[in-house]
């Protein structure tokens, strides 16, 4: 997967997202946390936006992204200086941030036939790089446990979510944390995740803010 649009798009949603960066001194003064304070993109931003929007949080910075229309499946979305790939809600891509990471999901792994569905217990490995590091090949062990139905409250509105916790090891770095998932019942979509891509970064915090043809 290469990033040949990044700039184009960018540079065409740059207008609307304004200064949005998840570097520089928008991690000073902008704060976000999974249960948090209000996030400070409003609806009206929100709805305002071309396509699909991703709430991305990472650390004490915002930034509203957005797709090419779709919200599910294997999924570019586009800020101004950063862009994710997520492969069913799960991040298998970045470009722009300090550290990025490549980790493609795997044939058995239970984002493609839908996290809802995820019986407790189930372990599966992939491989992970770190282009900009040179480390390439390094083994990502994840655990999943199915937690209860929450009330997450994004965008004004209360959801009724099934939380999927995703516990993680990597022994060639000795790192050790656990993603967290929300996701709709009955679809298995990711409406909110916790999601750790380096132990020298913090997690970030993804909201799907806006579905494809559909207000928040």
């Amino acid at each position: 997967m290469t990033y040949t649009r990044t700039l184009l798009l960018g540079l065409a949603v740059a207008g609307l997202l304004g200064c949005n960066s998840l570097t520089g001194d928008a991690l000073q003064t902008i704060r976000l946390a999974v249960h948090g304070p209000v996030s400070p993109v409003t609806v009206e931003r929100v709805q305002a936006a071309p396509g699909p929007v991703l709430l991305v949080g990472l650390g004490a910075a915002e930034a509203l992204m957005v797709s090419n229309g779709k919200d599910r499946g294997l999924v570019e979305w586009y800020g101004v200086n950063e862009m994710l790939l997520t492969h069913h809600g799960r991040i298998t891509q970045t470009a722009g941030l300090s550290v990025d990471v490549t980790v493609p999901l795997v044939a058995e792994d239970p984002f493609i036939y839908g996290l809802h569905l995820v019986q407790d217990g189930l372990e599966i490995t992939r491989t992970l790089d770190y282009p900009g590091l040179y480390r390439t090949g390094l083994r990502q062990h994840a655990r999943y446990r199915r937690g209860p139905l929450e009330q997450v409250e994004f965008m004004g509105r209360q959801h009724e979510l099934l939380r999927i916790d995703e516990i993680l090891s990597m022994p060639e770095l000795g790192f050790k944390a656990t993603n967290h998932y929300w996701v709709e019942p009955e679809s298995g979509l990711v409406r909110r995740s916790t999601q750790h891509i380096s132990s020298v970064l913090p997690p970030l915090h993804l909201t799907l803010a806006r579905t494809a043809g559909i207000q928040p």
